[in-house]
C-alpha cells in the first residue's frame, strides 16, 4: 500500500506543477483584462490621469532599481533571493516617492487595494523588462501556454489513472486532447 502511495504522490506532483503554471498564466491574463476593464468603465479624467501615472511610475522605479542596483549585483555574482527582494522594495519605496501622498490617496480608491497592485505591476514590469516581447504576442503566448498545460496535465492525469487502475498498459493507452485557443482581440 505505501509503494502505490508513493506511485500515486509521484505521478501527481507534476500535474500539480503544471496546473499551477496554467493557473497562474490564466491569472495575468485574468488581470490584464480587469483592468483594462477597469479603465474603459472610469470615464474619470483625473483617475485616468493617476491610473496612467502609477504605471508610469512603476516602470520608471524598476527601470532605474534594474540599472543601478540589479546590474551590478548580477555582475559580480551577488544577485541572491535576499537581494532581489531588496531591488523589489527599493523599486517599491521609489514608486511611492514619485507619486506622493496625493497620489497614493487617489489611486486606493481607484484600485481599492493599492499595496496588491503596486506589487502586482512591479513584478509584471520586472518580467516584461526580462522579455522584450510584450504585448498582443505575449497574452496570445500566455493563452496557447496556459491551454498546453491544461492539456497536458489532462493527458498525463488520464493515463497515470488508467495505468494504476490496472485497466490499460501504458503502451496501449492513448488519450487525445484537442487545443483550442482564442486568438481574437476581445
Amino acid at each position: 500500500m505505501n509503494g502505490t502511495m508513493q506511485q500515486i504522490v509521484s505521478a501527481c506532483v507534476p500535474v500539480l506543477c503544471l496546473l499551477i503554471t496554467a493557473g497562474g498564466a490564466y491569472a495575468v491574463a485574468l488581470l490584464r483584462r480587469e483592468t483594462a476593464k477597469l479603465q474603459k468603465e472610469i470615464d474619470n479624467e483625473t483617475a485616468n490621469k493617476y491610473m496612467d501615472m502609477a504605471v508610469d511610475a512603476v516602470e520608471q522605479a524598476v527601470a532605474s532599481t534594474a540599472q543601478t542596483f540589479v546590474d551590478a549585483l548580477k555582475s559580480s555574482g551577488g544577485f541572491t533571493k535576499e537581494k532581489q527582494l531588496e531591488a523589489f522594495q527599493k523599486s517599491r519605496d521609489k514608486v511611492l516617492e514619485i507619486l506622493g501622498d496625493t497620489a497614493v490617496a487617489a489611486l486606493n480608491e481607484i484600485y481599492g487595494d493599492f499595496d496588491a497592485w503596486i506589487d502586482t505591476k512591479i513584478e509584471q514590469v520586472c518580467r516584461d523588462l526580462k522579455r522584450p516581447d510584450n504585448g498582443e504576442a505575449a497574452t496570445t503566448a500566455a493563452t496557447t501556454a496556459a491551454a498546453t498545460a491544461a492539456s497536458v496535465a489532462t493527458t498525463i492525469a488520464a493515463t497515470t489513472v488508467q495505468q494504476l487502475a490496472g485497466e490499460a498498459p501504458a503502451s496501449e493507452s492513448t488519450v487525445e486532447v484537442e487545443i483550442e485557443t482564442d486568438t481574437g482581440n476581445n
